[in-house]
C-alpha cells in the first residue's frame, strides 16, 4: 500500500515521510499484516483512504510510545500483555478493551445521566448518539457512521445499512426513551449492536483488523455473498431463531450486552 500513497495529494508531505521513511521493524510488521489489497484500497474513496493512513500513522505513533518504554524494567509485563503482539499483527483492540473503553465512553457522557436525557429534545438526543458513534468507532478503529432517527414499525429498533454506512434507529424509541428507562438502554443498546455489525462489516469487506481470524471468517460466511448467507426473514418463528442465530448476531447481541452491563454497573458504583 505504501507505493500508492504518493496518489494521495491530499496529505501532508510529512505525515507521507511519517509513513514511507523511517519504519523500524515492528511499524514494518504491523504494516504487512496490515495488508489491504490493492483492488480494496484503489475501491475507497479520497476520504477513507485519508482515514485509513491516518489510523496507520496513529499505530505507528504508538508503536513508537511503546518502544521507548524501559524493556529492562517492562519487558516481561509487555509480553504477558499482548501488547507487542496485537500491534505487529493487528490495529483493534481486544474485545474486552474495546467493552471497557466503550462503556468508560457512556458511563462519561453527562448527557446519558438520565435527569439530563429526559429533558433533551429529539434532535439533540440524535446529536449525542452520533458523538458517541465518533468515539465508539475510533476505539474500533474503523469509519464512523451517521446515527439518523427513522421512522420504523414499532417492532424494530434500527440497523445497520452496508451500502450507506449509517445506522438508523426507530426514531419512536429515541423520543419515548426520555420517559421510559427500559427504552433507554434498547436506544443504546442498539446504538452499539449496530455498531459492531459495522465493525464486522469493515473487517470483512474493507481491512481485517480484529485480533481472531476465525472470528471474521465466521462473520464473512454469514453475511450476503457468503458461505451461507445472511438469514434476514423474521416472519415467522423458525424464521427469527435462524436470524438470532447466525454468527455475526450472536457476537453483535453478546458484545452490546456486556458494554450496557459495565454501562451500568459503572453508573450505580
Amino acid at each position: 500500500m505504501l507505493e500508492e500513497c504518493n496518489e494521495i495529494r491530499e496529505i501532508s508531505s510529512s505525515e507521507r515521510m511519517e509513513i514511507s521513511e523511517g519504519l523500524n521493524k515492528l511499524q514494518t510488521e504491523y504494516l504487512k499484516e496490515l495488508n489491504i489489497p490493492s483492488d480494496v484500497w484503489n475501491g475507497m474513496s479520497k476520504e477513507a483512504q485519508l482515514q485509513q493512513l491516518g489510523c496507520i500513522v496513529e499505530r505507528f505513533n504508538e508503536i513508537d510510545s511503546l518502544q521507548s518504554i524501559n524493556r529492562e524494567a517492562a519487558l516481561s509485563e509487555i509480553y504477558s500483555s499482548g501488547i507487542i503482539e496485537s500491534y505487529k499483527q493487528l490495529e483493534a483492540p481486544q474485545d474486552y478493551i474495546q467493552i471497557e473503553r466503550i462503556s468508560d465512553v457512556l458511563s462519561d457522557c453527562n448527557e446519558l445521566k438520565y435527569e439530563n436525557w429526559q429533558n433533551l429534545e429529539l434532535t439533540e438526543k440524535v446529536d449525542v448518539l452520533n458523538k458517541l458513534e465518533t468515539i465508539i468507532a475510533e476505539i474500533e478503529h474503523r469509519p464512523s457512521c451517521p446515527i439518523r432517527a427513522v421512522d420504523m414499525p414499532m417492532y424494530q429498533f434500527g440497523g445497520y445499512n452496508p451500502n450507506s454506512q449509517s445506522i438508523d434507529i426507530n426514531a419512536s424509541y429515541i423520543e419515548r426513551s426520555g420517559y421510559d428507562r427500559n427504552l433507554f438502554r434498547e436506544v443504546l443498546d442498539t446504538l452499539v449492536h449496530e455498531g459492531r455489525h459495522a465493525y464486522q462489516d469493515y473487517n470483512v469487506n474493507v481491512c481485517e483488523i480484529h485480533p481472531r481470524h476465525s472470528e471474521v471468517a465466521s462473520w464473512s460466511e454469514t453475511m450476503e455473498g457468503g458461505k451461507w448467507g445472511y438469514h434476514g426473514d423474521t416472519s415467522t418463528l423458525l424464521g427469527q431463531r435462524l436470524y438470532e442465530q447466525q454468527s455475526i448476531e450472536i457476537d453483535a447481541r453478546n458484545f452490546a450486552t456486556d458494554v450496557l452491563d459495565k454501562f451500568e454497573q459503572k453508573q450505580i458504583a
